[in-house]
């Protein structure tokens, strides 16, 4: 019973869906008729002398000079942190793959990285 039931609501689905794509698309719009002409020898408004696209172009290079001041800066902290790091190891006398750990009473000792 399950059976029939599912086969003809797929055929009925399926007849909706193709009874929908062959259908007629809606009319397109029919254009009104033409506006008034304007007057003899008047001209149209001038367009604006490109300062819009200078002032995009000069915001653009600016957001990416400061975006650029940003990346170095990441970079220097970065290079400074494990600067600080080998002085670290160096000032404890902590081998290659260890760092100075402080333990809670303040003494400094080489732990493995």
């Amino acid at each position: 019973m399950k059976i029939k039931t599912s086969v003809v609501v797929g055929v009925f689905s399926l007849a909706l869906f193709i009874a929908g794509c062959t259908a007629a698309p809606a009319a397109a719009p029919v254009p009104g008729p033409a506006g008034p002409q304007g007057q003899p020898g008047a001209t149209g408004a001038t367009g604006d002398s490109g300062q819009d696209a200078d002032r995009h172009r000069a915001d653009e290079q600016k957001r990416l000079d400061e975006q650029k001041r940003a990346d170095e800066q990441k970079r220097g902290d970065d290079q400074r942190r494990a600067d600080e790091k080998v002085k670290e190891r160096q000032d404890a006398g902590c081998a290659a793959g260890e760092h100075v750990y402080t333990n809670p009473d303040g003494r400094k000792v080489c732990v493995r990285d």
